[in-house]
């Protein structure tokens, strides 16, 4: 099939990150960050994000930003996008600087496999308070994939974006990219909902999780996902698929961690406390579950 071949370029292709049980990660898939006008669906849970993003950088995770992570479809240039979120920004440059920022592209940013457009997208940005261009985050790399090699069991976690195989918005990107800038960028803000997005299909979610579900059980591979939307935690007695969900529901933002040698799936929501006044909290909807657990059941 094709999703099996494109799947198997991604993984081969992958990078390497070696981890153990003191390491820290979280991934986040599909924050769809825009220029803060009507059509930004990140905009409203910035905040959420934000102090999310600032919790993870405090307590030393590494940061995988699992495709998505800009919407490059809707706006022609970056500096749209950087001039509405430099908050979160800020926060990226930290990890950046730390060696602590993976990066993996997805279909509305996969423009970003271009070596050349990732450096004229993260080498400089434009400062609007002093109007000069200042360092961004030069040299980072953006990978289709990353496995996170477990050097206990020398088993991977791979971890990809998800359109891989889904023709509209990978072997005819360019056709979806087009319609989603000068059509259902603005159709979208008055309720239709685009019919190649599987986040808006639910038809094309089902399909999507059908075919990796199969290339997981053929490669008895572990597997975290974005794409879809769709949060998805599995059982040690299930196939290793998850998805990290994304940043763009209503006042919910949701994330994979894997901690000690742990994964949860977790979610940051603004709640309100018992006097009344709202915040930011984090609550864990699933797991922790020791990945070793996982890791038994593969070849």
């Amino acid at each position: 099939m094709f999703t099996f071949k494109k799947l198997r370029q991604a993984y081969d292709n992958a990078k390497v990150i070696p981890f153990n049980d003191a390491s820290r990660f979280v991934i986040m898939s599909d924050m769809h960050r825009g220029d803060n006008s009507f059509s930004d669906e990140f905009a409203p849970n910035q905040n959420i994000f934000l102090h999310a993003a600032n919790h993870y950088y405090e307590n030393g995770f590494e940061l995988i930003e699992n495709g998505d992570g800009d919407e490059l479809w809707e706006h022609s240039k970056f500096e749209y996008i950087y001039y509405a979120h430099q908050d979160v920004f800020s926060v990226y440059q930290k990890f950046h600087e730390k060696g602590r920022l993976h990066i993996i592209y997805g279909n509305h940013n996969i423009q970003l496999k271009y070596p050349q457009i990732v450096r004229r997208t993260f080498d400089k940005a434009h400062d609007p308070y002093t109007d000069q261009w200042v360092e961004f985050m030069p040299g980072i790399e953006v990978h289709e994939s990353v496995r996170l090699r477990y050097e206990d069991f020398g088993k991977d976690i791979f971890i990809v974006h998800g359109h891989q195989g889904d023709a509209m918005n990978d072997t005819f990107w360019r056709f979806a990219h087009f319609m989603m800038r000068f059509v259902w960028k603005y159709l979208h803000i008055i309720g239709f909902r685009n019919p190649a997005s599987p986040a808006k299909s639910i038809i094309k979610r089902h399909k999507i999780e059908r075919q990796y579900r199969r290339w997981i059980e053929r490669n008895d591979q572990f597997m975290v996902v974005g794409h879809t939307h769709r949060p998805k935690f599995s059982q040690p007695n299930e196939l290793p698929y998850f998805n990290a969900g994304s940043a763009v529901r209503p006042r919910v933002i949701t994330a994979i961690e894997i901690v000690g040698g742990t994964i949860s799936l977790v979610e940051w929501r603004i709640w309100p406390n018992p006097k009344g006044l709202l915040q930011v909290d984090r609550r864990v909807l699933d797991g922790p579950i020791a990945v070793s657990k996982y890791m038994y059941t593969q070849r």
